[in-house]
């Protein structure tokens, strides 16, 4: 059996789609793709739940061959039959609560720009970019490869810190009933959340209060933002794991700080390599998995061999860089 080099992994996933929860994002993916990724963890290595890594690693203890799975945002798309494959297979499994969404278990702006995109024709999305008040510096600035949404994405992420504002909610619900898409893909609500978390091998773990860009806030909002949803997390559910996931990755030593002050153990972060060059540092990369991903890539990825060309280039600026007009 092929087994991870000196070091371990974390996973990270998204909502499963189903005829009941579609998704034309590509974070989320089939059922039947997410088995396969978890069979070719299995196959690299033993995965044990996100806590017991984070601490092994963070004592200085080995974690060749351990892989932990984690899921972000804590879709509801999670329940039903994923539900049933987690609790039959015993897989250990950390889901990552933004706790704002997850009072109503409403949908996300993310979600529901990804549904609309492909329905929408160009002039009309056209349209509704400019009421929104996205500027040419952002629709022609983004790298091409990244796709048409990029330049509304990170002009999002730019401008409001990556939280939808209440004054253009009127733009997209208007766009949504002209062309009949209701957006499947939601967050839990916390009594969902603590049924789900009530299955034995399954954990909650922080992801802020709203999602924000977390850099781009202030100081007090920045510690608000951990401290506060770690809070309501104890309040509403048994064994929160006080381990943060970054929203959108997107992460500076302000961040580090804010969350070791708000008695994070660990910030992870979406780095894509394993935790071999990490020892002694707590903000520990997970590889995010998407509809497009392929096992045979993932079990590469795993032995850690293809490490080396991207701890270069993180290395060489150690936080990614920050939404701008050209990034």
């Amino acid at each position: 059996m092929p087994a991870l080099r000196s070091a371990g992994a974390i996973l990270c996933f998204h909502g499963i789609t189903s005829p009941a929860t579609p998704g034309q994002s590509e974070a989320h993916m089939s059922l039947a793709a997410f088995r396969t990724f978890i069979d070719a963890a299995r196959e690299m290595g033993q995965i044990v739940p996100l806590h017991e890594l984070v601490r092994r690693h963070l004592a200085g203890r080995g974690t060749g061959g351990l892989i932990a799975i984690t899921a972000d945002d804590a879709y509801a798309s999670l329940l039903s039959d994923a539900s049933d494959y987690l609790a039959r297979e015993a897989i250990p499994l950390t889901v990552f609560v933004v706790t704002q969404p997850a009072a109503a278990g409403t949908r996300y702006w993310w979600d529901r720009v990804d549904d609309l995109f492909p329905q929408v024709p160009r002039e009309r999305w056209r349209q509704f970019e400019d009421a929104c008040g996205l500027t040419d510096g952002y629709r022609w600035g983004q790298p091409a490869r990244y796709g048409p949404l990029r330049p509304f994405r990170q002009w999002m992420l730019a401008t409001h810190q990556g939280c939808w504002p209440a004054a253009l909610e009127p733009e997209l619900q208007r766009l949504e009933r002209e062309f009949g898409i209701q957006t499947a893909q939601r967050s839990m609500s916390f009594e969902e959340l603590a049924r789900f978390a009530s299955l034995p091998a399954v954990d909650v773990g922080v992801h802020t209060l709203s999602h924000p860009v977390l850099p781009l806030l202030t100081d007090h909002d920045l510690g608000r933002e951990i401290s506060a949803a770690y809070q309501i997390l104890r309040e509403h559910l048994s064994g929160a794991v006080p381990i943060l996931a970054v929203p959108f990755g997107l992460f500076d030593e302000r961040t580090l700080n804010a969350a070791r002050a708000a008695g994070m153990e660990a910030s992870l972060t979406l780095a894509g390599t394993t935790l071999k060059r990490y020892a002694g540092r707590d903000d520990l990369p997970r590889f995010c998995l998407c509809r497009q991903d392929r096992a045979t890539k993932l079990r590469a990825r795993l032995t850690g061999l293809f490490d080396l060309d991207r701890w270069w280039r993180v290395a060489a600026r150690r936080y990614p860089a920050l939404p701008s007009a050209t990034t």
